[in-house]
């Protein structure tokens, strides 16, 4: 299990590194996640990834197909206890689907639908059911439905939609070939350039969430109940063997916490291994150590 560091940590210490470091670039971007445990379960008609961590977050994806040119995604917010903050939201995940069934280039995914029961959040009383509509043309309509709970369209496609947008085209080192699809609900600008627009969906509103609001932080707050669907096409012939045995769930809005299955611990601990035996060559050598800073110089930058 490895020690959580944020993204602008492990920036700051390729910055002040020498060449060792640079040259374990794409294996030290893994330690981005934070201790997590993930499971990958395949059936006939469904891929699922699980992961939790330490804290007791927890986030479930579940890939089924519709035919041959639809591919589903259901993303659950499976922690057991109530949200308590914004960081404690899910609020994206990141995942890989090839032409092929374990090879191939990124398939031409397109965004077709996303829905989820959106309720307002009321510290004093229980959540609010909710329809959104968001601008344009309706200016973000906010529709109170008393007790019936309707799903909202969660797409985001305009500046101040604020709901799920869609993103292709990435390279999040978190496995082999690199993530090249997310989908999220907060700016995420920490994973840049890998992270969503925030002029789109901005903060932690739509965010996943668990339980009723119970804390000031999340008070007053649009967020989806429970988990979100979504739909994409864009191909023929699909089969779930092309979805990549790997995604990031993102929970906070920069974010504060990531999720990876499987996880990526002993791939970390082999990049510390390897880094410590070229920084022990180099000291038997007799060169200098200038340019490797300790420890604490990682601390400087937070999530």
């Amino acid at each position: 299990m490895v020690t959580s560091l944020s993204p602008c940590a492990v920036l700051t210490f390729l910055k002040r590194a020498s060449w060792p470091a640079l040259a374990l670039a794409p294996a030290l971007a893994l330690l981005t996640a934070s201790p997590s445990f993930g499971d990958i379960v395949y059936t006939g008609s469904s891929t699922v990834f699980s992961g939790s961590n330490a804290a007791g977050l927890s986030a479930r994806a579940t890939f089924t197909t519709s035919g041959s040119n639809v591919l589903k995604l259901l993303l659950e917010n499976t922690t057991s206890g109530t949200t308590m903050s914004p960081a404690e939201l899910l609020t994206s995940i990141y995942f890989n689907v090839l032409t092929g069934t374990t090879t191939g280039t990124p398939a031409p995914l397109s965004y077709q639908n996303a829905s989820g029961n959106v309720f307002l959040g009321v510290r004093s009383m229980a959540d609010m059911p909710v329809t959104y509509v968001p601008p344009p043309p309706a200016g973000g309509t906010v529709t109170f439905t008393g007790t019936n709970v309707l799903p909202s369209n969660l797409q985001a496609f305009n500046p101040g939609d604020n709901t799920w947008q869609f993103k292709s085209g990435l390279s999040l080192v978190a496995s082999q070939p690199p993530l090249a699809f997310g989908v999220g609900t907060a700016g995420n600008t920490s994973l840049s350039p890998n992270n969503f627009n925030g002029n789109i969906v901005d903060g932690f509103d739509f965010g996943i969430y668990v339980g009723d609001v119970t804390t000031q932080n999340l008070n007053n707050t649009l967020l989806v109940k429970n988990s979100a669907q979504f739909e994409f096409a864009g191909f023929s012939g699909f089969n779930l063997s092309q979805v990549s045995p790997h995604v990031v769930f993102g929970f906070g809005t920069n974010p504060d916490i990531i999720i990876t299955v499987p996880e990526p611990g002993t791939l970390s601990l082999a990049a510390f291994g390897l880094l410590a035996a070229l920084v022990t060559a180099r000291l038997l050598r007799g060169g200098p150590m200038k340019s490797v800073r300790p420890p604490a110089a990682l601390e400087i930058c937070g999530a």
